[in-house]
């Protein structure tokens, strides 16, 4: 009792509003913003020749939702217009990967691209005719026969299973839905109202005998969350049995976001502590449920990859979460895309819009920040992975 009461005090200490979700170091603001297409071209030259081996995830970003959740800290623009998203994939976007394999082309080097990310915004708000002819424009680019994990991000609220079904002929074999919260008064304080029975109607046997592999995305710390609306929401979660889960804090910060002021129109957040002690709630739960813990905000059952990865000291936790396979390597397109070549660089792309057009009417990569990383940061990096992945350090092999 007396540990619990000060573990409690201690949370209370540090309490918060703001919650940071820090996914790499140094972070973002340390980088450099002098570097831009030129440098990054040089990073790819540089590090592509001296691994020319090595796994790469391609990271895709498509920044359109038709609708504004509350909670949302991606980069993203809201639009019901469909020639906002069509001017983007054909005008832009293409002439982005269009960029950059003329580049590579030049060089002679060879991306061994072995996993694909649609992220988003909503990468599903492309209609199917426009979908395919991104994935024809990536199989011109790069073999697809190497790759593993093809992932798109899901808006249950805007696909059926006629659309997850057509994915899956595309090559896509993983689906990350954006579930979040399953209680109505929580689910409509932030603006997305999506009930636990639609997914009877998109997760059918046909869909799950595509799909091996599947992820659902929650949010801890949403306005009028409670443990025990928690508790049901995994209740629902536990029933309809995604191989893997992502329950993450929620970052808060309406100084960069103003509409997340809206949450609170009708209390406020739970605290640190309550945020906290949901989390404990939530690694119970999943845990006696029979999932693993992958990492600091996954969990996965026995028999899905990212448990055998864990097991072997495969995975990482990155940008996407604990992901297996080549996530330590990103090579990304599209407005706000972030890319890491192992523990080297660091890049990432212009937010704005306007910006991120210019760049690309110029004939320029639309890189506006970038790193190239110090010993130290490597060192600083590589503690931080191990501890939210593993939750260990090997001092050893930081002193060697």
């Amino acid at each position: 009792m007396k540990k619990s009461l000060l573990d409690a005090n201690l949370l209370k200490k540090y309490h918060n509003d703001i919650f940071f979700n820090y996914a790499e170091y140094p972070t973002k603001d340390n980088w450099n913003y002098n570097f831009h297409s030129e440098d990054y071209k040089k990073s790819l030259d540089d590090w592509l020749n001296k691994n020319k081996n090595e796994p790469i995830l391609f990271y895709v970003h498509t920044p359109f939702c038709e609708q504004l959740c509350y909670f949302c800290f991606c980069s993203k623009e809201i639009t019901k217009n469909y020639e906002n998203v069509k001017n983007y994939l054909y005008n832009y976007l293409f002439k982005e990967i269009d960029l950059l394999f003329n580049f590579l082309n030049e060089k002679k080097i060879k991306l061994n691209v072995q996993e694909i990310y649609f992220g988003g915004g909503s990468p599903t708000y492309y209609k199917s005719e426009d979908f395919k002819k991104l994935i024809n424009k990536l199989r011109n680019s790069f073999d697809f026969s190497k790759i593993g994990d093809f992932t798109v991000e899901i808006d249950p609220r805007r696909v059926d299973e006629e659309k997850l079904l057509f994915y899956h002929e595309c090559g896509v074999n993983r689906l990350s839905f954006g579930v979040q919260d399953f209680d109505l008064a929580v689910q409509k304080r932030i603006n997305r109202v999506q009930p636990p029975e639609l997914f009877d109607k998109l997760l059918t046997k046909k869909v799950r005998d595509k799909y091996k592999v599947f992820n659902f995305d929650l949010l801890v710390g949403l306005p009028g969350q409670t443990n025990e609306s928690i508790e049901n929401t995994l209740d629902k979660v536990v029933q309809i049995r995604p191989t893997q889960i992502q329950p993450m804090l929620m970052h808060y910060d309406p100084f960069k976001r103003k509409y997340m002021i809206k949450m609170l129109k009708d209390g406020p957040l739970p605290d640190f502590f309550d945020r906290q002690h949901m989390f404990s709630i939530v690694k119970d739960k999943l845990t006696k449920a029979g999932y693993s813990r992958a990492g600091f905000e996954s969990y996965a059952l026995p028999t899905d990859p990212l448990s055998k990865a864990m097991e072997n000291e495969k995975a990482l936790y990155a940008s996407l979460g604990t992901q297996i396979g080549a996530a330590t390597n990103f090579v990304a397109v599209g407005s706000s895309a972030k890319g890491s070549l192992g523990d080297e660089y660091y890049s990432h792309n212009y937010y704005s819009m306007n910006l991120y057009q210019k760049s690309l009417d110029d004939g320029k990569l639309p890189v506006y920040r970038g790193i190239k990383l110090s010993k130290d940061d490597k060192i600083r990096r590589h503690l931080m992975n191990d501890l939210r992945t593993y939750f260990k350090i090997n001092f050893k092999e930081i002193e060697d």
